[in-house]
């Protein structure tokens, strides 16, 4: 329950104020352009199944959409669009947890091919899982914004993501036996929750010490608290 205050206080101190919302939708805006900055995300050419084929294909065009719905809700607020280094951006993060690789190279078996793309997919299900929560957060947030735009292009994100993270669980039992498809899960599960600890207690301290003057007084100590135990949680995770 605290932990649920002070996370949708976060966000609404975030909207008020254009220029940390600013530097929170370049957050979600560089997780939305990650598979353009690297060479083996979203496998299409290792798909099986025309069904799936499609709703990856669907999936990559969200992604699309979605960064020109960020960007132009950032300039909105009158802020820069940012390219943010690699490893502060969340896909990135997860995959420093995360030991299967999914480069699907030219001479791998069959079934190799088949592990790596179900791999794929559960990464993708925790990835976009833990961006929807957070994007609930945000879009109840957005009402505090001076712009009126981003609770409009969240909105729109939210949507899609819910969708996403249906379809890809789906994906991992089409792929494997219902016992592996189990443990990948899991697998994959612990890997996001290191990362979002990593993730979030690194972003949050950032923004509550170089920008401390921009949040309300009466909370900012509360923040650089909840970082620190943030950072504390992945030390023993």
């Amino acid at each position: 329950m605290i932990a649920r205050i002070i996370k949708r206080n976060l966000h609404r101190d975030i909207c008020r104020d254009p220029v940390l919302h600013g530097l929170v939708l370049n957050l979600y805006l560089n997780g939305e352009e990650y598979p353009h900055r690297i060479d083996d995300y979203f496998p299409v050419g290792a798909i099986p199944d025309g069904e799936l084929l499609a709703a990856m294909q669907s999936h990559m065009q969200d992604e699309d959409k979605h960064v020109a719905l960020y960007r132009k809700a950032i300039r909105k607020l009158g802020q820069p669009v940012m390219e943010l280094p690699l490893a502060d951006v969340y896909n990135e993060v997860i995959r420093r947890y995360t030991r299967q690789s999914f480069r699907i190279e030219p001479n791998d078996a069959a079934d190799e091919r088949t592990l790596k793309l179900a791999g794929f997919f559960a990464h993708l299900h925790y990835l976009e899982k833990r961006i929807a929560r957070s994007l609930d957060y945000h879009l109840d947030a957005c009402s505090n914004s001076p712009s009126a735009y981003p609770v409009k292009a969240v909105a729109l994100v939210s949507r899609d993501e819910q969708r996403h993270v249906t379809y890809t669980k789906e994906a991992v039992y089409h792929l494997l036996p219902t016992a592996r498809a189990k443990r990948l899960l899991a697998e994959h599960r612990r890997a996001e929750l290191r990362a979002n600890l990593d993730f979030s207690s690194r972003q949050l301290s950032r923004l509550s010490s170089r920008y401390a003057e921009r949040f309300p007084g009466s909370r900012r100590r509360i923040y650089h608290h909840a970082s620190r135990l943030l950072e504390f949680g992945l030390r023993h995770a």
